[in-house]
């Protein structure tokens, strides 16, 4: 859609239906955006946002701590099935990757695809809800077809280094459609950062340019107990 067009689009949209805040239930942010200025302030910053790598990931960006209210967004979204915190989380990655150097050297943006069984089980696939409005954000393709994940893999929560890297081993499978494109792959969370890792593995063998990782926020990695 032409940005101009999106404008109006999204300005006509927020006077047919005033955006609402998702945490307070206050006004939101002219023109569409459900999330007050005030909550948007109190969302807790990661320092640094940017992370060099893992291989072969240029880097990782995450603009936010896991930590209220930005883990309760994650959560209204990816279990609730609260579709609106989708377009707030995506918004929000997409504006603050808006002043990053790096969102200029991004072709398309490609959410982590779920297993066909889990997308069923879901009825929607949460990165794919953030990645479309950080997409139009910073005015960038959307491809959540360019790669696919070819097994179920059991959820990474509690899991630790090679146990994360075993479960998702040859999990995603990227199209020949990847060839000479500059990919940032976007996710809700990252913790290690083994799923986005091993998603770039699958994009830079189908041959990706380069790709980089977009996350909401970032999670410290589990602490193992003996």
């Amino acid at each position: 859609m032409d940005e101009s067009v999106d404008r109006v689009v999204s300005w006509l949209g927020g006077l047919l239906l005033p955006p609402r805040c998702v945490l307070c239930g206050a006004g939101g942010q002219p023109p569409a955006l459900d999330l007050c200025a005030d909550c948007e302030r109190a969302l807790p910053p990661a320092s640094p946002p940017f992370v060099a790598g893992p291989a072969p990931l240029l880097g990782s960006y995450a603009p936010y701590e896991y930590d209220y209210p930005v883990d309760h967004l994650v959560h209204a979204l990816k279990y609730r099935g609260q579709l609106a915190v989708g377009r707030v989380l995506g918004t929000l990655l997409g504006r603050r990757l808006a002043t990053h150097a790096g969102a200029r050297a991004v072709d398309v943006v490609v959410p982590v695809p779920l297993h066909p069984g889990r997308h069923a089980e879901r009825s929607f696939n949460q990165s794919a809800e953030i990645a479309c409005w950080a997409a139009r954000a910073l005015h960038l393709r959307f491809e959540p077809g360019l790669a696919i994940r070819g097994r179920e893999t059991r959820p990474q929560v509690g899991l630790h280094g090679a146990e994360r890297r075993g479960n998702l081993a040859g999990a995603f499978l990227a199209r020949q459609g990847a060839r000479g494109l500059r990919i940032a792959v976007v996710d809700d969370v990252t913790t290690t950062g083994t799923t986005v890792a091993e998603l770039g593995q699958a994009l830079v063998a189908a041959g990706a340019a380069s790709v980089v990782a977009w996350c909401v926020c970032r999670a410290p990695p589990p602490e193992r107990v003996d």
